[in-house]
Formats: C-alpha cells, structure tokens, sequence
C-alpha cells in the first residue's frame, strides 16, 4: 500500500506541476500588458515632474528634455506636452516635429476637437481631463486615451501641461 500511495502521489506531482506552470505562464502574460501601459497615478507624477522641471530649467529647456527617449520624460506610452494659451505646441515628447504648430483644432479619429475642449476647460477650471480617440504609439491602433492638463504659469505667462493616458 505504501508503494501505492507514492506512485499515486508521484502521478498527482506530474500531472499538477505542468498545470501550474502554465497557470504561472497565463498569469505573468496577463500582466504583461499593465507594465507596458502608464497609469493615471503615473501620469500625474510625471506631470509633477515636468512642471519642477520647468520652474527650475524654463520653458525653452523643455524641448529637448521631453522629447529624449533616453530621458525621465518618456515612459512607455507616457509623455509630456507644453502648449502656449493659444494652442502652440512648445516641446512635445513623442513627436518634437508638432512644436510650433497650432494644435488647437485638432480632432480625434471621430471628428472630436479634442484640444480645444482640453485648453477651453483648463483656462475655465485650471485643468481638465479629455477622452478622446488616437493612434497608440506601442501598438499602431487607435486606442481610447484620456488627456490630463493642468494650467502652469511661468513667468506670468499661462501654459498649458498635459500627460494622455492610453486605455
């Protein structure tokens, strides 16, 4: 009986021990996708962070600093973004090619003037935070994103800081 119960139990080993390791597989999978993706909590921190930045060092300082993908300012899908009071892009992280564009007539995939309802509502209410539709930097789909800004004067000139998060 003894030798019995051994086998059985080496059996019951053999058989659990590849379920759980594809069970440890599926779940470490599964959060795979919440570390490629920043959070509102981080995308806040990073707007803190931005706007120490930019007391400290200046605007004309954050156009390189955001847009180095080496740099404290660039975290997976995360990114900062300095707009005048009139919709000028000033230093974008992912794309420095939108600096000095005027971007407040942008639309969403959906026809959505996203922008201007950001800049509206922060000039209103000192910070906003706006869904809209756009292309995904990580996967090239377009994804739900929600914008965060908040109003920044430097200078005692009016800015507009924004962090989007993608969902």
């Amino acid at each position: 009986m003894h030798r019995f119960a051994r086998r059985l139990h080496r059996q019951t080993l053999l058989t659990v021990l590849p379920v759980l390791l594809l069970l440890l597989v599926i779940a470490l999978a599964a959060g795979a996708p919440a570390r490629t993706r920043g959070t509102d909590a981080e995308a806040a921190a990073m707007m803190d962070r931005a706007e120490q930045f930019l007391r400290r060092d200046g605007v004309d300082a954050a156009v390189g600093a955001f847009a180095r993908h080496d740099g404290e300012f660039i975290d997976r899908d995360l990114y900062p973004m300095l707009l005048d009071q009139n919709g000028v892009m000033l230093a974008h992280g992912w794309t420095p090619a939108l600096n000095g564009t005027n971007l407040v007539d942008l639309r969403d995939v959906e026809g959505k003037p996203f922008m201007r309802e950001a800049l509206e509502t922060v000039d209103r209410q000192g910070a906003a935070d706006v869904t809209y539709q756009w292309l995904d930097p990580l996967s090239g789909q377009i994804a739900r994103k929600t914008l965060h800004a908040r109003r920044l004067v430097l200078n005692g000139a009016p800015y507009t800081l924004a962090v989007g998060v993608y969902r």
